[in-house]
């Protein structure tokens, strides 16, 4: 009898072994990445430069995937479904992440409970951009010729919710603009037609608009940074412009995985991104793109999406946004 409560104990602790061995060893398969917008946008590429790194970190394949829709919702509906194991995560940016299941009668999600934060990565400013070829060069004429002209006071936006959208509705809520959105389904299609003149103004990522900017397809009007930005020190803020100290138009960007994920496997994924966020590629595309670094772990990122939605309702509440 001894002997067989010693054979058990010893299988026992040999399973317990091989069990933390096992998790120790997390991962060891395909890691997905899911980015809630189409291609080619900003967040796409901070993610794709991210995968780039963690492959190599990992020694594991990780392959970024695009489930673009409503905002964000679809993407972020996504994850919150798949299994809670570490091997799927979501690439989000705020206002999209924190706002847009505000705006849905019957949210999809809860942005603070449907999935555990794993990092905070940095952030970025919108800027307002416009085609070269439209009759205003800064914003001031913008906003003189919006007035002498609101019918062709358009701006395009990529969605409910979206970051364009909702700060653009502030800006109009503080300066009486009298602008008219026109939706469009990703950044990318709202800058092709703003590219060909077809709606005069949008406010995107820096990452977005920066090679067109470069080429001088699209003229630069405003930044939403709190201060000028280094890469264009003649350009003036939002705030400045409309009078509103303080105002700030930016997006961050975070990785979160299905609630439900065991902190084991969160914490560790943070350790990874918080390795791959000091890589050399990712602080030079940081710095290229605009995107100031500011990394938080999924304590303190736990806490800035809490504070971010109950601000989100806030500002819908301003921006005059109905739930549909």
């Amino acid at each position: 009898m001894k002997k067989s409560v010693q054979l058990f104990v010893a299988a026992a602790a040999a399973a317990f072994a091989l069990c933390a061995g096992a998790q120790d060893a997390y991962p060891t398969k395909r890691i997905q990445l899911v980015v809630p917008f189409a291609s080619g946008n900003g967040i796409d590429q901070l993610a794709r430069e991210y995968a780039e790194v963690l492959r190599t970190e990992l020694k594991q394949p990780v392959v970024v995937e695009n489930r673009e829709g409503a905002g964000g919702i679809i993407g972020g509906t996504v994850v919150m479904r798949a299994a809670p194991d570490g091997y799927t995560a979501m690439v989000a940016a705020h206002p999209p992440f924190a706002i847009a299941t505000l705006l849905q009668k019957t949210p999809a999600f809860d942005a603070s409970s449907s999935f555990e934060p794993v990092a905070r990565v940095g952030a970025v400013p919108l800027v307002a951009v416009t085609a070269s070829s439209m009759p205003f060069k800064t914003w001031q004429e913008m906003a003189a010729y919006f007035r002498a002209h609101p019918d062709k006071a358009n701006y395009a936006a990529s969605g409910v919710g979206s970051p364009g959208q909702l700060f653009t509705q502030l800006i109009k809520a503080k300066t009486g603009l009298p602008l008219q959105e026109i939706s469009y389904k990703s950044t990318a299609q709202a800058l092709t037609d703003v590219l060909a003149g077809q709606v005069q103004v949008s406010l995107v990522s820096v990452p977005a608009a920066a090679e067109h900017i470069r080429t001088g397809a699209l003229r630069l009007l405003a930044v939403g940074s709190s201060k000028r930005l280094a890469a264009y020190p003649d350009t003036p803020t939002i705030a400045e412009l409309i009078g509103q100290p303080g105002f700030e138009a930016s997006v961050w960007y975070g990785f979160l995985m299905p609630a439900g994920t065991p902190a084991a496997r969160v914490n560790k994924f943070y350790d990874e991104i918080a390795k791959a966020s000091a890589a050399p590629r990712i602080v030079e595309f940081m710095a290229r793109a605009s995107i100031v670094p500011g990394l938080q772990n999924p304590q303190q990122f736990a806490k800035s999406i809490h504070d971010d939605v109950e601000t989100a309702r806030k500002m819908i509440q301003v921006a005059k946004l109905r739930p549909e």
